[in-house]
């Protein structure tokens, strides 16, 4: 399977993520299995299985936003 080269992390997410982590403790692994499978079937093999919908009627139009409905086991 193809992978991302790199996934990048801004420090506001990093922020959040710490607080994040800190009332749910398996939310590192469930970001992992957010990246692995998903972001890589969607992404990267153009599988669409229904998890990830591109956010349409934003002011902005690249980069593309997306909400997360699932995470793939």
């Amino acid at each position: 399977m193809k992978i991302f080269n790199k996934i990048s992390r801004l420090p506001e997410f990093e922020k959040d993520f710490k607080k994040l982590l800190k009332r749910f403790r398996t939310l590192e692994d469930d970001l992992t299995v957010f990246i692995e499978k998903q972001l890589n079937l969607y992404h990267k093999l153009h599988k669409d299985n229904k998890g990830i919908f591109l956010i349409t009627g934003l002011s902005i139009e690249y980069p593309g936003l997306y909400k997360v409905k699932k995470i793939c086991m």
